[in-house]
């Protein structure tokens, strides 16, 4: 597998891999609010992302439908001091929150059991130190 980031001349993140492009405008990001993902935010994101893709494998796997899937992560984060001698702040994880909302006819309890299976192998999730403490819900639509 193989990943490529390359800054653009204007600013802009551009992060390739397979034929596939991403770009994201984070080193944009000056203030809170600028419509640019922060560096924080693209790791919620990856993390969101790969969840999808494992929850979906699994699913896949086991023969189980669904639609509309969602899944939105959460951090408790805590502003350490700077690092070195930057403006820049040390972060600290306490708690990620995953909220997996989607429509299928699954049971609930089987849903959790599905969850705990794709959190074994989704690689943004392994990466996370296990001192994190993680939690999750799910919500079944109508």
């Amino acid at each position: 597998m193989i990943c490529k980031g390359k800054l653009e001349s204007d600013g802009s993140l551009v992060f390739e891999s397979n034929g596939q492009k991403i770009i994201s405008h984070s080193l944009k990001c000056k203030e809170k609010n600028s419509g640019y993902i922060s560096p924080g935010e693209m790791f919620m994101a990856a993390l969101s992302g790969c969840k999808i893709l494992t929850f979906s494998k699994v699913m896949k796997f086991y023969n189980l439908k669904f639609s509309s899937l969602s899944v939105e992560v959460s951090a408790q984060v805590e502003l350490l001091d700077n690092i070195l001698d930057t403006p820049f702040k040390n972060q600290k994880y306490n708690e990620i929150k995953t909220i997996y909302t989607l429509k299928t006819d699954v049971k609930k309890e089987k849903l959790f059991e599905i969850v705990k299976l794709a959190s074994k192998f989704c690689t943004v999730n392994i990466a996370i130190d296990k001192s994190i403490k993680q939690t999750f819900e799910i919500e079944i639509l109508e």
